[in-house]
């Protein structure tokens, strides 16, 4: 159970710093209009949906293979 908690403890961070750095970026970007910023915002917003994504697997795999030791 504390490898489930530290997981989730490091994902939600991950995506909270990807996807609060992806609205600054985004904020720069409408501040100074450099395509630059809108890429590296979206680089940030897709890497903020790809830990959610890997967060789901997780846990969604780790409760069948609980079932399955469990049953």
């Amino acid at each position: 159970m504390v490898m489930v908690t530290v997981l989730r403890w490091v994902i939600g961070s991950g995506v909270v710093l990807t996807g609060g750095l992806s609205a600054v970026t985004f904020a720069l970007f409408i501040a100074s209009d450099r395509p630059l910023w809108l890429r590296r915002s979206r680089m940030l917003r897709h890497w903020a949906c790809a830990l959610v994504l890997l967060w789901v697997n997780v846990e969604v795999w780790g409760s069948v293979v609980h079932t399955l030791l469990t049953w």
